[in-house]
């Protein structure tokens, strides 16, 4: 059994770009990346056509999934690996049918000894409420003693900052340095996915590029043809239906 007191968990946030769900299936290569990590949260996510399928693929893995509403609205999925030693308290979720509420699922659990909120979320791009919702979160936040919030904010590093710093921690990779978790449509790139934490021990990025961005990573090395992607590259705009278009969020943290 894992003890996330002393060991480094690797954590991955990705948005699926599920759209809703609106003719879509669970593609199955992204198995083999959340694989590598320990904890991982999936925004803009739904279960739906291949959801079975994918439970069996990760079932070293438990999966908690925000309720499925209807189709037009997004899920949040978060899978923390079995071997872990930890013990569930609750699962908390919100009305995500509400324009001033971000998409949001809250699993709570115990790990030596310490109570640790597990957050997935995403920023609402459908109106224009951006402001309000990072302020719920922030609202909703200060009531938790020890969290990480993995998710899609939809607002660059400086503007998350500006309005969560200094009640929060804000991390993520170093934009400035050529990182981007998203390709617009008429060009440009954004980093957009974010790790947002309180009364964590350490967050670091542990893989290769950590000197160039030491507490996070982009990672677009899913962007290849046998994945659906054809020709296009990391810095093109990912405007295929079913596929994520987003880079992973990754990194480590310890308690």
């Amino acid at each position: 059994m894992t003890d996330l007191g002393t060991k480094e968990i690797k954590y991955m946030e990705w948005n699926l770009n599920a759209r809703g769900g609106i003719n879509y299936e669970i593609p199955m290569f992204i198995t083999k990346y959340l694989k590598e990590a320990d904890l991982f949260v999936l925004v803009e996510f739904c279960a739906s056509k291949g959801w079975d399928r994918f439970k069996d693929e990760m079932k070293e893995y438990d999966l908690y999934c925000s309720p499925y509403t209807s189709v037009g609205y997004n899920q949040v999925c978060v899978g923390i690996r079995r071997d872990i030693k930890y013990k569930l308290i609750s699962v908390v979720t919100k009305d995500i049918c509400d324009i001033n509420i971000p998409e949001f699922l809250q699993i709570n659990i115990m790990m030596d000894n310490k109570e640790l909120s597990i957050i997935g979320t995403r920023i609402k791009t459908q109106s224009d409420t951006k402001d309000k919702q990072i302020n719920y979160l922030k609202n909703y936040l200060k009531n938790i003693q020890r969290f990480i919030c993995l998710g899609d904010f939809n607002v660059d590093y400086s503007n998350l900052s500006d309005k969560l710093l200094p009640v929060f921690d804000v991390y993520g990779p170093r934009v400035y340095q050529g990182y981007y978790s998203y390709v617009h449509r008429r060009g440009g790139t954004s980093g957009l996915d974010w790790l947002v934490s309180k009364n964590i021990g350490a967050i670091y990025n542990g893989y290769i590029d950590a000197e160039k961005s030491p507490y996070a990573t982009y990672d677009w090395g899913f962007v290849i043809e046998e994945n659906g992607y054809g020709s296009k590259k990391e810095d093109n705009y990912l405007n295929i239906h079913g596929l994520p278009d987003h880079a992973i969020l990754k990194g480590m943290f310890k308690i």
